[in-house]
């Protein structure tokens, strides 16, 4: 009771197992790592993502996507010059790191990618992660003008 009086998060009374104290530890480090409540929508022609509403439109057309499946396209689609580790995923996504054997984000991918109607979308780099890939169907107004030209 003092140690909340004084400031503490959390306190163990009695002797918990491993997995709880890491599971108070992992919702205690899950409070502080929120984010900044105003992010900024990320455009990857054709492919919009906005925070604020927490929307996806590809050619603008909705897509409805889970909480979990936004937040790991907007972390992919954010840093999409680089590819996102599957541990960096897990902290920023899901809070914990559940280990290498987790095929959690393997799924999110491939209904991810699904719902975006292309593979490419979203790249696999073995052993590493995952990175934003660029899938359009139909190119760019001005890239159809050029490659009629040429």
């Amino acid at each position: 009771m003092l140690a909340l009086k004084a400031g503490a998060d959390d306190c163990v009374a009695q002797t918990w197992g491993f997995r709880e104290i890491g599971a108070r530890i992992e919702a205690v480090l899950r409070r502080s790592r929120r984010g900044p409540a105003h992010s900024e929508a990320i455009s990857l022609r054709p492919l919009h993502i906005d925070p604020r509403t927490r929307e996806v439109r590809l050619r603008d057309q909705l897509i409805d996507v889970t909480s979990k499946e936004f937040e790991l396209l907007y972390i992919l689609a954010s840093n999409h010059e680089t590819v996102v580790s599957r541990k960096e995923l897990m902290s920023k996504v899901w809070g914990s790191d559940w280990g290498p054997t987790s095929r959690t984000i393997d799924t999110h991918v491939s209904t991810l990618r699904a719902k975006l109607g292309c593979s490419r979308w979203i790249v696999t780099v073995r052993g590493v992660g995952y990175r934003m890939g660029i899938a359009r169907r139909h190119p760019e107004p001005a890239e159809a003008a050029f490659a009629s030209e040429v």
